[in-house]
C-alpha cells in the first residue's frame, strides 16, 4: 500500500486488531477521598455512568452487552471517563456536567488508559477520530450528549505523577510525536513452513510539516500464541535486533520490509516482531 491510503487503512486495521483483544470492560479507580469505586453491572443500555448508591458509596453502572459500532477500547474509555468524575470530585447526583468537567474527565481517562492499559499517543489519536465519528445509534449509549472531543489535547496536560505527559502540544511537537507507528499494524507477509523465517513489514507516517530522521529498531523473537490473541507483549522474547535509519519527508509515509530467521522457537510460541522508533 502507498500514498495517503496507508494512513487511513492503518488506522482502521490497527484499531480493529486491538478491538479483537480481550480488553477489560472496567478499570480500577478511587473517588476523590480514596474510596474504591465499585463496578455495578446493569442492563440499561448505557455503556457506563458514575453514580452514588443509596448508602453514599461511589459506583459505576455499566452495561457490557455488545453495541454495534463501539469497540472495546471505546467502552473502556467511557468507563475510565466516568471514573474521572468520581476521582475529580464531580457531583453526579442529577446535575449535568459542564464542558470543563467533561474535558477533565476525558483527560483523566486518557491518563488512566496510558498508565494502566498501555495506550500510546497513537492510540489516543485513533480513539479521538472514532469517538468523533460515532453514529447517532451508537452515541445514544453514551452517558453524555453528542459533543466535540479533544483527546489529543489531554496529552499536553500534566500526568498523574506530576510530570508532563509525552506529546506535549503547548509548543511544536517533538520529532517522536510527529511520526506515527503502531505495532498492531505490523504485518508478517510470509513465513517458512517451520515458522522460523518471516518476511515482515512495518509502516510509519510523518504528520508534521518538517522532515524527520528516525532510527527504527526491529526486534524479532518469539511470543506465546496466547499473548498474540490478546495483543500483549509482556512475554515477548527478542532474539535478534536490527536497526534502520530512515528520513521521513514532511507529510509522507513509508513502508519497510525485511527478512529474519529465528534459531529457537519454543512449543506453543510463534515468531513475531516489534519496532521501536527514535526520531530527531
Amino acid at each position: 500500500m502507498g500514498g495517503r491510503a496507508w494512513l487511513v487503512v492503518a488506522l482502521v486495521a490497527g484499531f480493529a486488531a486491538r478491538s479483537q483483544a480481550q480488553v477489560p470492560p472496567t478499570i480500577a479507580c478511587n473517588d476523590q477521598s480514596g474510596r474504591a469505586v465499585s463496578p455495578l453491572q446493569v442492563t440499561n443500555g448505557i455503556i457506563a455512568i458514575a453514580k452514588v448508591d443509596q448508602d453514599g458509596r461511589p459506583v459505576i453502572e455499566y452495561d457490557q452487552r455488545p453495541i454495534a459500532g463501539i469497540s472495546p477500547q471505546q467502552r473502556l474509555f467511557v468507563y475510565a471517563h466516568e471514573c474521572g468524575h468520581h476521582a475529580l470530585g464531580h457531583d453526579r447526583r442529577g446535575k449535568p456536567m459542564n464542558f470543563t468537567q467533561e474535558q477533565e474527565a476525558d483527560c483523566y481517562a486518557i491518563r488512566s488508559l496510558m498508565n494502566k492499559v498501555g495506550f500510546t499517543a497513537y492510540d489516543v489519536s485513533i480513539l479521538q477520530a472514532f469517538m468523533q465519528q460515532l453514529g447517532a445509534d451508537a452515541a445514544r449509549h453514551l452517558p453524555w450528549p453528542r459533543r466535540v472531543y479533544n483527546l489529543d489535547g489531554c496529552l499536553a496536560t500534566e500526568s498523574s505523577d506530576g510530570g508532563t505527559a509525552r506529546g506535549n502540544r503547548r509548543g511544536a511537537p517533538s520529532a517522536d510525536d510527529c511520526v506515527l507507528h503502531r505495532d498492531a499494524a505490523n504485518t508478517i507477509l510470509d513465513e517458512t513452513r517451520d515458522g522460523r523465517t518471516i518476511k515482515g513489514l512495518y509502516a510509519a507516517a510523518n504528520r508534521c510539516a518538517r522532515d524527520v530522521t528516525c532510527t527504527f529498531t526491529i526486534e524479532t523473537g518469539t511470543l506465546p500464541e496466547a499473548d498474540i490473541d490478546i495483543d500483549s507483549w509482556s512475554h515477548f522474547r527478542a532474539q535478534k535486533t536490527r536497526t534502520e535509519e530512515r528520513v521521513l519527508k514532511a507529510g509522507s509515509e513509508i513502508e519497510s520490509r525485511f527478512d529474519e530467521t529465528i534459531d529457537n522457537v519454543p512449543t506453543n510460541e510463534s515468531v513475531d516482531f516489534r519496532v521501536l522508533k527514535a526520531c530527531r
